[in-house]
């Protein structure tokens, strides 16, 4: 068709000119909307990939959540042991003291019943010896103290008295409150009186 008119047109003495302007705009035409079609196809690429980034983001969100809740849950459920731990760590040893209470009320008992002082007195002295045995069991140890050199990490200095000796000097004289070690940790240190 597009012959038949550059024909008609010189037959007509006209110049082909105007042909090729249409022309050239057909094919710009042509070539620009090739090109909006390319672009509306990176456009709608790019909408997808967007929409894809979305939906990754909003599972990472979720994820994020779902790992902050369950860290709460583990954190409090390691509270409740360690509460639970703490509250029942002297389970044991109540349990090692509760014959050496009973030991206590069957001597009580047998003060009320007995005008024998000896025999009480043993029967303290046997209540005594059980419960520095079962703590010596379970890691409790006296501190040394009377004729010591004074350590302010196992003694605790109430007063000094003079002393004549120079080698009772910075010694422990008296022992006024004996001091405990629990597992080589002081619980309580000894009160004393040292000498200088």
């Amino acid at each position: 068709m597009q012959d038949e008119k550059i024909i008609s047109s010189l037959e007509e003495n006209e110049s082909p000119e105007g042909l090729l302007i249409e022309n050239t705009t057909e094919e710009t035409l042509i070539n620009e909307s090739q090109l909006i079609e390319d672009e509306l196809e990176i456009i709608s690429g790019l909408n997808q990939k967007l929409l894809n980034m979305e939906k990754e983001v909003m599972e990472l969100k979720e994820q994020n959540l779902r790992l902050q809740a369950d860290f709460v849950n583990f954190r409090k459920r390691k509270e409740k042991e360690m509460s639970e731990t703490i509250v029942f760590a002297n389970e044991g040893l109540i349990k090692q003291l509760l014959p050496i209470l009973d030991d206590f009320d069957r001597t009580l008992k047998a003060i009320e019943n007995s005008d024998n002082l000896t025999a009480i007195k043993e029967g303290i002295g046997m209540v005594a010896k059980n419960v520095r045995t079962t703590l010596q069991r379970v890691g409790l140890e006296t501190v040394n103290a009377i004729g010591e050199e004074f350590n302010p990490a196992f003694h605790d200095a109430i007063t000094m008295i003079s002393v004549e000796e120079e080698d009772k000097k910075g010694r422990i004289f008296d022992e006024i409150e004996k001091g405990y070690m629990l597992k080589d940790k002081v619980i309580r240190p000894s009160k004393v009186i040292i000498g200088e």
